[in-house]
């Protein structure tokens, strides 16, 4: 039996922030390595405190922390810079990794 090969897995996602601004951006995580990372400016944003269960992902970003549920694709991101706080809900999908991102 070979072992478990690592399986990145794209997202793109989408959320409205206070200004009623739909803001968009790709992510990718990884079961097996217990990453994300988010693609930004043609290279990938890597996530610390990365928990990635069968049911959501959590990880936070210097400006900001997301929690994905892989139940529903419900989006939840807390402390947008340039905001006044609070929590803003949105939603991911599975998605082909984006042009111009790294290969796996």
């Amino acid at each position: 039996m070979s072992p478990a090969v690592a399986d990145a897995r794209w997202l793109a996602c989408r959320f409205t922030d206070h200004k009623a601004t739909a803001r968009n951006f790709h992510m990718v995580f990884d079961d097996i390595r217990n990453t994300a990372a988010l693609f930004e400016a043609g290279s990938l944003v890597q996530g610390t405190g990365t928990s990635i269960t069968f049911q959501s992902l959590r990880t936070r970003f210097p400006t900001f922390t997301v929690t994905y549920n892989r139940n529903d694709g419900a989006l939840a991101i807390t402390g947008v810079e340039g905001t006044y706080g609070g929590t803003f809900n949105g939603e991911c999908r599975r998605s082909p990794p984006p042009p111009g991102a790294p290969a796996g």
